[in-house]
């Protein structure tokens, strides 16, 4: 995921993303495999991944899970993952979906498709299911 902002990172990264990414600004909770959960902001979601803002950092390649909250308080409808991170910087963490929750793939198409720059080109990606792996 780019993730990388503005100045010189952002020259020496390499943007390897397969999916249209979306900006967003959606509230989420990652818990760390080894870790108590903690609050984010998904600034950027795509069919392989998301890009949160946090002060906290995890260590590449540490597993975790993500609930992106939809919807109105206490009536979300979160869309749950297994992540792997890719990189932690000043201020986020750029994650890859292992796994999505079957029941997730609806309402995180519809977030993809409605906040991309190409909302065809996303509505495609999305169609061929992004090559999510999809759990009960």
């Amino acid at each position: 995921m780019q993730g990388l902002r503005g100045g010189e990172n952002m020259k020496l990264h390499h943007n390897q993303r397969q999916y249209s990414r979306s900006k967003v600004a959606i509230a989420a909770t990652l818990t760390p495999e080894k870790g108590k959960a903690f609050a984010v902001e998904v600034v950027d979601l795509s069919m392989s991944g998301i890009f949160v803002h946090t002060d906290q950092t995890l260590a590449p390649n540490s597993q975790c899970q993500v609930s992106i909250l939809l919807g109105h308080y206490q009536h979300e409808l979160p869309i749950l993952a297994d992540a792997v991170v890719v990189r932690s910087i000043d201020d986020g963490i750029a994650l890859c979906f292992k796994s999505v929750k079957l029941e997730s793939f609806t309402s995180m198409q519809h977030v993809i498709v409605e906040h991309a720059d190409d909302p065809k080109q996303a509505a495609v990606e999305c169609s061929s299911h992004g090559g999510f792996i999809f759990t009960p």
